[in-house]
């Protein structure tokens, strides 16, 4: 097998770092130019990639949640009195902990996790400049 066969059987991987927030710059800058489109969608959504211009996403906004279009589902971040903020998506519910363990599940392979983690990221950042917590 070539170098170039080698490196082509493993996009998973190349994926995975062009989303990943401590790959180096200079290293975004090669996966940008991937020849698989799922590398370069990774690539341009990773806020270290020279040129990154964040997507504009759309919340809702209510008294008792903040929720955003993910993948395949709205994801949903709820606020209750005496309760911890807790997620909700599709048929999940839990913490934060465990929505992350479930982005990186092997049951989610198929969905780059660098767009989940972008995703849950984006609902964090809106539910505390909403709710304050």
């Amino acid at each position: 097998m070539e170098k170039n066969e080698i490196l082509e059987s493993y996009y998973a991987v190349r994926r995975s770092a062009a989303g990943n927030p401590n790959t180096p710059v200079d290293t975004l800058v090669e996966l940008s130019k991937d020849s698989d489109c799922d590398v370069r969608r990774s690539a341009a959504g990773n806020p270290n990639t020279p040129g990154y211009t964040p997507s504009d996403e759309e919340f809702i906004i209510t008294e008792t949640y903040v929720a955003i279009k993910g993948t395949n589902h709205l994801w949903y971040k709820h606020n209750y009195p005496n309760v911890a903020p807790f997620y909700t998506c599709g048929c999940f519910c839990g913490s934060r902990e465990q929505m992350i363990s479930r982005i990186y599940s092997i049951d989610n392979l198929s969905a780059d996790p660098a767009i989940r983690m972008r995703i849950l990221n984006a609902l964090d950042q809106k539910f505390k400049e909403i709710f304050r917590r």
